[in-house]
C-alpha cells in the first residue's frame, strides 16, 4: 500500500481546480489563487512526480459514444490464480473500472458495451480463461452519480 502524503493548503487548493477544470494554465491558476505562474507549475510538477496528479482525462457520456450499456461485472476466480487473471482481466477494454475484492467476489468490474451481443461476447470471452470459475453481471438501469472528484478536506 502507498502511504498518505500530507498536502498544505496551496496543494490542496490546486488540486481542487484542477478537478473542476485541468484545461486551465498555469498562469489562470496562479490567477485565481494570488500566486506566480512559476510557483503554481512548480507545485503541479511536484504532484505529479509525488504520483498525487496521475493524468488529466476528459469525462465522456459513455451513451453518446455508442456504449449503451452500463454493467457490473463480478467474478469469482481460484485464489491460486488470483495475481494471474488479474492482468488478463485489466486487458479488456471493456472493464472501465476492476477492482479486487473482499467478500464473495474476488473481482468486481464496471462494465460497458454496445449492447447485449456485445456484453455477451465479453463475458464469455471472460468465463473462458482458466481459473474463472463464476461470473455474475447485473446490468445498471440508470446512472444516478459519478464523481471523480475527491474531498480534499
Amino acid at each position: 500500500m502507498s502511504e498518505s502524503i500530507t498536502l498544505d493548503e496551496t496543494d490542496i487548493q490546486i488540486l481542487e481546480i484542477l478537478q473542476e477544470n485541468c484545461k486551465l494554465n498555469f498562469t489562470q491558476i496562479g490567477n485565481e489563487l494570488g500566486i506566480a505562474e512559476s510557483t503554481i507549475r512548480y507545485r503541479i510538477e511536484r504532484l505529479e512526480k509525488r504520483r498525487i496528479i496521475t493524468g488529466y482525462v476528459a469525462l465522456i457520456n459513455p451513451r453518446k459514444i455508442g456504449l449503451n450499456i452500463t454493467a457490473i461485472m463480478m467474478i469469482k476466480v481460484n485464489p491460486q490464480r488470483n495475481k494471474e487473471i488479474s492482468p488478463e482481466l485489466a486487458k479488456f477494454k471493456e472493464l472501465r473500472h476492476l477492482f479486487r475484492a473482499t467478500g464473495q467476489y474476488d473481482m468486481i468490474s464496471v462494465v460497458n458495451a454496445r449492447d447485449i451481443r456485445h456484453l455477451n461476447d465479453v463475458m464469455s470471452e471472460i468465463k473462458q480463461i482458466e481459473g474463472v470459475h463464476e461470473l455474475i453481471v447485473e446490468i445498471a438501469t440508470e446512472l444516478v452519480k459519478v464523481d471523480p472528484k475527491f474531498s480534499l478536506r
